[in-house]
């Protein structure tokens, strides 16, 4: 490679390099718009102001609110479903499977409050179309009913009845102090709906799960600190 490539190759390196810092900066700060007013809410203009960023520079990453969320939402995904799924896959039985990432979402939820005002803002429909871990967690309920761990019934309607619980415990969660057990508590109902007996549902909460410790580079650890003074 020559001097005159090498140079070419370094600027192209560094161009992309600030693209992403400047794409990861209006996340953080979309992020804390969105957990204190919304995702209906137009916040365009907020996080222009937040990020300290030119409108004009806004839209060439953005062009509307619903990809800014879309990015919010898939970034947080992203982050948890590497920390959430493989703990998930240890299991062979999708009724664990489920138990087991339900509870890691809840007490990650408890852990980094700015997910759970994220969570709480969101509307079902907005929930089920931008989180990519409900993709996963239809694998699951798929699974379940297949192998007839779970009663019958549509597939669908037990995304509805899992993902609502828990936007609805995230929701409480963010916005009421809650006993430790909570998470457990909401996932033996969920269970419970899904035709888990009550014994086993108390087994399948009572499974050891390691705690969720988000890498300092994280969405929700650059925010953090970027929020505090």
């Amino acid at each position: 490679m020559t001097n005159t490539e090498l140079t070419v190759d370094h600027r192209t390196r560094v161009a992309a390099q600030r693209r992403e810092r400047t794409r990861a900066r209006l996340l953080e700060s979309a992020l804390q718009v969105f957990a204190e007013k919304g995702p209906e809410a137009a916040v365009i203009d907020d996080v222009i102001a937040l990020a300290g960023m030119a409108r004009g520079s806004f839209y060439n990453y953005f062009r509307t609110n619903e990809e800014l969320l879309a990015g919010v939402a898939g970034a947080l995904s992203d982050e948890l479903l590497r920390l959430i799924d493989p703990v998930v896959q240890l299991h062979a039985d999708p009724a664990a499977r489920v138990a087991c990432g339900a509870r890691l979402l809840l007490h990650a939820v408890r852990g980094y409050p700015l997910l759970g005002a994220f969570l709480s803002r969101l509307k079902l429909p907005v929930a089920d179309g931008q989180l990519i871990g409900v993709a996963f967690l239809a694998r699951d309920l798929d699974a379940g009913i297949a192998q007839q761990r779970f009663a019958p019934m549509l597939v669908r309607v037990a995304i509805d009845l899992v993902t609502g619980t828990l936007l609805c415990a995230a929701q409480s969660q963010a916005r009421e102090t809650l006993p430790a057990n909570y998470p457990e508590a909401v996932v033996h109902a969920v269970l419970l709906g899904l035709g888990i007996p009550a014994d086993e549902a108390a087994r399948l909460v009572a499974l050891p799960l390691p705690k969720i410790v988000l890498p300092d580079n994280s969405i929700l650890n650059r925010t953090a600190a970027a929020d505090r003074p």
